[in-house]
């Protein structure tokens, strides 16, 4: 797999997996630079990484997933949410167990053992530390917002410099909420609330899986997909080996057009 680089704004660089698309950011400052997640641990990323910054690399995960975290081998000293540091559990490796172990049989077997090696993360490849609550690069302070409800320890970086916010799969027209049980789709509306005022002076989303920013308004509609959620109006998923049945709520907006939510139906509220 290849990492490609895209220069997206001064001092900013989206890196992208070819083969998954999964994208990961690098921010320079006079002094350090910081790496936005490290994908599922291409060997490309870190090679693309020193081709773009000599300065000393200030790593981070939005969120403990593999997808964002597998890469983290290569950087040694990783910062995450209190909330998803392994010291806590790796609930996403006892998610794929589960749905491992239903669809492993047969066929898919090799498929699964293939998924099994980009899907469980191994916490003793890094060393994981807190997040602190903004990370000063040098001419260039980045926030840390929390925003627990993908993972419980899910967090934003917010960049003044570019009036970028990026967000890993915190917020996007596919939203998973079954990753993290302990949440529900009420709560998590009214966070997004509080944030759409902090991040009023923000202009755009950076997110993990499109290449396209999305609009700071996209908050305001991302609320209203959450407030339409019903029991009733749910549709069940073709996902087996949850706990629960993930079942997913539709939201059309006229704007930027379908907003799902996937949910377990006890989050609904």
């Amino acid at each position: 797999m290849r990492t490609a680089a895209k220069r997206i704004a001064e001092r900013t660089y989206m890196l992208t997996d070819r083969l998954t698309g999964v994208n990961q950011f690098l921010l320079e400052g006079e002094e350090r630079a910081l790496l936005i997640d490290t994908g599922y641990g291409t060997k490309s990323l870190p090679k693309a990484v020193a081709k773009l910054t000599s300065l000393p690399v200030v790593t981070v995960n939005t969120h403990l997933h593999p997808d964002h975290s597998n890469g983290n081998k290569f950087f040694g000293k990783v910062y995450v949410g209190e909330r998803d540091l392994p010291s806590h559990g790796v609930p996403s490796n006892e998610l794929f167990e589960g749905v491992a172990a239903a669809y492993g049989r047969g066929a898919l077997r090799p498929l699964m053992k293939f998924a099994r090696r980009l899907a469980l993360i191994d916490p003793s490849t890094a060393e994981y530390a807190p997040i602190p609550d903004a990370i000063d690069l040098g001419g260039r302070r980045v926030e840390v917002i929390p925003c627990p409800g993908h993972t419980e320890g899910s967090v934003l970086f917010a960049d003044a410099e570019t009036r970028a916010v990026f967000a890993g799969d915190a917020i996007n027209g596919e939203q998973w909420m079954f990753t993290c049980p302990a949440s529900s789709t009420g709560a998590y509306a009214e966070l997004w609330r509080g944030l759409e005022k902090e991040l009023s002076d923000f202009s755009e989303l950076r997110i993990s899986h499109s290449r396209k920013a999305l609009p700071i308004g996209f908050i305001r509609e991302f609320i209203r997909a959450f407030e339409t959620i019903k029991p009733e109006n749910g549709r069940p998923s073709k996902i087996k080996g949850t706990p629960e049945p993930v079942t997913f709520y539709e939201y059309e907006s006229e704007r930027y057009g379908r907003i799902r939510v996937w949910a377990y139906p006890s989050q609904v509220r």
